[in-house]
């Protein structure tokens, strides 16, 4: 008869936490909509609009059509808050996940970026996460100083995948992968990145990869084409790889780069002056026997406050293009210096001419 009570309770129990959850999920389903919207708005100051909001068992929330102002448009964007973590005074996410996200950063013509500031009101409570997926996701890169109507950047087909390993629980090392596709003009694919690895944020140590796999190099060509030829640049493919070691907060990241298939326009000069246009005949001296021109050097920094030493990476660089000169056979090298030769007499006589013209 009391065992009978208690399951009777026990009953009981079960279904008032069943009511209690299912009314829940009605209200929160009726009123989620507009609050997470207006959160949206509030915080980041810009329209924002979902379709829909979902709540599941254990606790899984979920938006479809998420649209922010001239920022973000996500096919769906879903979270999973960790209720312990709540309960420590932090924003544990167990699990934020992207569909198909699609993010627009524009550069306006005095340089500032629209990304959104958030106003910090007081001290906000830690926030974690404990796995990230994004797939196939788009940003697009808009750089009206560049050009007015919007010099345009697109990397498709992002896929991410960053988790913390489960146990132990207070460990920190975090495991990761993902890869994207450079777009050109056409949306069409020009060139891969790929990443892979671990973290561990505990001790500070790091083994990864990063590599950019057949760039073709004229896709951000608007932003080095002055520096590096007055010349326009028909094509050319970047290749490049870095192993990313770190041990007690030292990272080393040793690179190896590799330029080819250059491919200048004759017949175009963007200068009014006629003038010889000697770079690609320079950088020539420092390109193997195929024509690419290859360096490895390595970058020192720290994992928690990664930065390039700019003279440091200039030095790095030189050292690798004179091995690249040595390595080449004496025939080689003759012939090249030959043309550079050549070029300089050309670019002497030019400039001669145009001060002639100045004079008269």
């Amino acid at each position: 008869m009391k065992n009978k009570k208690i399951i009777k309770k026990l009953f009981l129990v079960a279904v008032a936490i069943a009511l209690i959850y299912a009314i829940l999920n009605v209200a929160f389903l009726f009123f989620a909509k507009r609050i997470a919207e207006t959160q949206i708005e509030k915080n980041l100051k810009l329209k924002a609009s979902i379709h829909k909001v979902t709540i599941s068992f254990p606790l899984l929330i979920a938006m479809s059509g998420v649209e922010i102002q001239d920022l973000l448009k996500a096919d769906s964007i879903s979270f999973s808050p960790s209720i312990l973590g709540f309960l420590a005074g932090k924003i544990v996410l167990n699990e934020l996940k992207m569909i198909r996200p699609e993010i627009t950063i524009v550069k306006n013509q005095d340089g500032k970026l629209n990304l959104p500031v958030l106003e910090q009101k007081g001290k906000q409570p830690p926030l974690l996460l404990a796995s990230l997926k994004i797939k196939d996701g788009k940003v697009i890169f808009l750089d009206k100083k560049l050009d007015p109507q919007g010099y345009r950047v697109a990397v498709g087909n992002i896929n991410v995948s960053v988790s913390k390993v489960a146990f132990p629980p207070t460990s920190l090392l975090t495991r990761f992968t993902a890869s994207a596709d450079l777009l050109g003009a056409d949306d069409t694919p020009a060139g891969k990145a790929l990443t892979s690895g671990w973290i561990d944020f505990g001790p500070k140590n790091m083994d990864g990869k990063f590599e950019l796999i057949n760039v073709e190099a004229t896709t951000l060509a608007p932003y080095y084409q002055k520096i590096i030829s007055t010349k326009k640049l028909l094509s050319a493919k970047l290749n490049f790889d870095a192993d990313l070691k770190a041990k007690d907060n030292d990272l080393v990241a040793k690179c190896h780069t590799e330029f080819s298939n250059v491919i200048y326009d004759k017949s175009s000069q963007e200068t009014k002056q006629t003038v010889i246009d000697i770079l690609p005949s320079v950088m020539n001296i420092f390109s193997d026997a195929a024509g690419a021109i290859t360096f490895d050097f390595s970058i020192h920094t720290k994992l928690d406050k990664p930065r390039v030493d700019v003279v440091n990476l200039k030095g790095s660089i030189g050292q690798a293009a004179v091995e690249n000169v040595f390595n080449q056979s004496p025939d080689q090298m003759e012939e090249k210096v030959k043309e550079v030769g050549k070029e300089f007499k050309e670019l002497g006589k030019s400039l001669k001419d145009i001060f002639k013209k100045k004079e008269e």
